[in-house]
């Protein structure tokens, strides 16, 4: 647990940097504190710093009835298609460089293909001005309680030493703190609509792919095209994709359809780039035709 004296040294040092969507509105009730508020939307009273910070408090104060108080929030975001870690870093963190982050963030790899419909954690910002020449260690130790943020910091700010000078300032992704689901608006119609669908492709293809792995093997390619042309690739995640993209261009082939097979096989490789083939299960036609798609061989 942060001293309380490290909470105001943190507010003199540090200044919002987000945009408007970064914050939720609070309207003060009687009886309503800084520490109190910390512990509605956080769930921790210690988190008071970050609302100082947003509402460019210098120093703990009691509150007025009825005044209007931001609280920063990290962000829930619902994939759609097209995303992918730089596009979002881009949209929402001022920077597509900060996508392999965003990335970490939410415990994936950068190179990791995003499936619309996904859910994912946007922190919010804050801007730390250095008071003295200051270290990133110190500077992580302070935000964050742990020194192994400090190359984060580093990476996160482009920055080409481990000091920060007196006066620069740096932005420092809160992703760390969210605020409780029970008080944070509900996503919006279009949102909703692409997380429904997505799990309405999960299950589907829960359901298709097996029957489509048992008519490849009797031979009929007409019901392997039958059951998986309706999936959306977009919606699944990516071995689930590549899976259903490469049986399906593969049924394509067998029918003589080699352009559908070849755009197929294409959007399984936008999906899924490190997708093989495999020679013992595809026939050497098949093999030619992923090639031709830009595909490498098993």
């Amino acid at each position: 647990m942060r001293a309380i004296v490290a909470l105001f040294v943190l507010c003199l040092l540090a200044a919002p940097a987000a945009a408007d969507r970064d914050y939720l509105t609070h309207k003060v009730k009687e009886g309503d504190t800084l520490a109190l508020l910390a512990a509605e939307y956080y769930g921790d009273r210690n988190h008071a710093v970050f609302i100082m910070v947003a509402n460019k408090l210098l120093h703990p104060r009691p509150l007025k009835k009825g005044e209007k108080i931001r609280i920063p929030v990290s962000r829930d975001v619902i994939v759609a298609v097209g995303d992918n870690w730089e596009s979002l870093a881009e949209n929402y963190l001022g920077d597509k460089r900060r996508g392999r982050y965003l990335a970490e963030f939410n415990g994936a790899t950068p190179d990791a293909s995003l499936a619309a419909g996904v859910v994912i954690s946007v922190p919010f910002h804050v801007s730390h001005t250095a008071a003295a020449d200051e270290s990133l260690t110190s500077i992580a130790l302070a935000y964050f309680g742990d020194a192994r943020n400090a190359q984060m910091l580093r990476g996160y700010n482009f920055l080409e030493t481990d000091t920060v000078p007196r006066g620069q300032s740096i932005t420092i992704p809160i992703h760390h703190v969210k605020v409780r689901d029970s008080v944070m608006p509900p996503a919006d119609a279009e949102s909703k609509a692409r997380t429904e669908k997505r799990r309405a492709m999960i299950e589907a293809a829960g359901e298709k792919l097996p029957r489509a792995h048992a008519a490849w093997r009797r031979g009929g390619y007409g019901d392997v095209k039958r059951e998986l042309i309706e999936l959306d690739l977009d919606f699944l995640d990516a071995d689930r994709a590549a899976a259903i993209g490469t049986l399906l261009g593969a049924a394509y082939v067998a029918l003589g359809d080699e352009d559908s097979a070849v755009a197929t096989f294409r959007r399984v490789l936008e999906r899924a780039p490190r997708t093989t083939l495999s020679p013992y299960r595809y026939s050497p036609r098949i093999q030619a035709v992923w090639k031709t798609a830009g595909g490498a061989g098993g």
